[in-house]
């Protein structure tokens, strides 16, 4: 009987050590790289919230508010200024004309008006180039497309459709050396 009972005992124990290293495997040991985890996401978070506020004490929400706030500010000034420049040109006594960064016409003042109302419609896109004399008009071209995309001064003087000398001067918008955003140019008569 002492044979069946230590039998018993060890088979008891064999399975009660089987369900311990079961127990361990399957609930305890993930627990245990749960709760590292969890730790771990716990400092990620702790570290997170502390960078959502700035160096000011506000959340970053607020700061992009803000942020937002100022861009509108500066946009709407930025508008009043440009208004307040073309407003300023429109009545100038020289002929000026405003042309984006391809080339084509997309302000132009009282006097330009004037000037070239002999020379047909010269109003939107590249009808202006019709000013200049036909013969003429190739080499202008390729004058004006290079300091178009050089960004460059234009300063070009040629023969317009009524057979006076006239002269071109211009500056870029600058953004950068080589990009620009458009050029004022001053259009005058040849004396």
């Amino acid at each position: 009987m002492n044979h069946e009972i230590l039998a018993l005992i060890f088979t008891l124990l064999s399975g009660l050590c089987a369900f311990t290293v079961f127990l361990w495997k399957k609930l305890v040991r993930p627990t245990q790289e749960f709760m590292t985890d969890y730790k771990d996401v716990k400092n990620s978070i702790e570290i997170i919230r502390g960078e959502m506020v700035t160096n000011g004490g506000t959340s970053i929400k607020d700061a992009v508010n803000f942020l937002r706030n100022s861009c509108e500010r500066i946009e709407k000034n930025q508008i009043v200024l440009d208004q307040r420049s073309k407003a300023s040109l429109h009545y100038h006594d020289e002929a000026l004309f405003e042309l984006d960064n391809k080339g084509r016409i997309c302000w132009y003042n009282k006097r330009f008006r004037e000037f070239t109302k002999e020379n047909g419609r010269v109003e939107e896109g590249y009808d202006w180039i019709s000013i200049v004399e036909e013969d003429n008009r190739e080499d202008f071209l390729k004058e004006l497309t290079s300091c178009v995309s050089m960004c460059r001064k234009i300063d070009i003087e040629t023969i317009s459709m009524n057979g006076c000398k006239i002269h071109f001067v211009g500056y870029p918008y600058r953004i950068s050396d080589d990009v620009h955003e458009g050029f004022l140019i001053h259009l005058y008569e040849e004396k």
